[in-house]
């Protein structure tokens, strides 16, 4: 199976194992099935080791993991419906980057788009009246 291709238009119909990714990882690097192993569980480690500390990790172009925390709360028993303190949680999330969002929705990436307020300046600053100008 042919997982990394160049227009990236293959949708796998079942989940790509981590033992697929080493196979394909060796493969297009031309190296050996271990080796692929191993640079990939040191990734993984990595990235939970960031995440265990409290700190963020972005890879430019793919996304953000960051940790989260859940405040405590009050949840409910369903058979006796009696309230159970739950404690705070833990969890992971993972904000995807423009261009990842964009290979996989297929549309372009706006780079360069100025925000409103820098659009207000830019008008400001050449005389010209304000888009959108709010009454003040």
């Amino acid at each position: 199976m042919e997982f990394f291709t160049q227009d990236f238009n293959y949708i796998p119909q079942m989940p790509i194992t981590k033992s697929d990714l080493i196979n394909e990882t060796a493969i297009s690097c031309g190296v050996t099935k271990n080796y692929a192993r191993i640079s990939i569980e040191q990734f993984f480690d990595a990235v939970k080791d960031t995440i265990k500390a409290g700190n963020s990790l972005e890879i430019r172009g793919f996304g953000t993991f960051s940790p989260k925390t859940c405040n405590p709360r009050l949840g409910r028993n369903l058979k006796t419906n009696e309230l159970i303190p739950l404690a705070a949680g833990k969890g992971v999330s993972f904000k995807f980057s423009s261009e990842l969002k964009a290979k996989i929705t297929g549309s372009a990436v706006k780079k360069g788009v100025p925000s409103k307020r820098v659009q207000d300046r830019e008008f400001e600053e050449i005389g010209l009246p304000q888009k959108n100008a709010r009454s003040r």
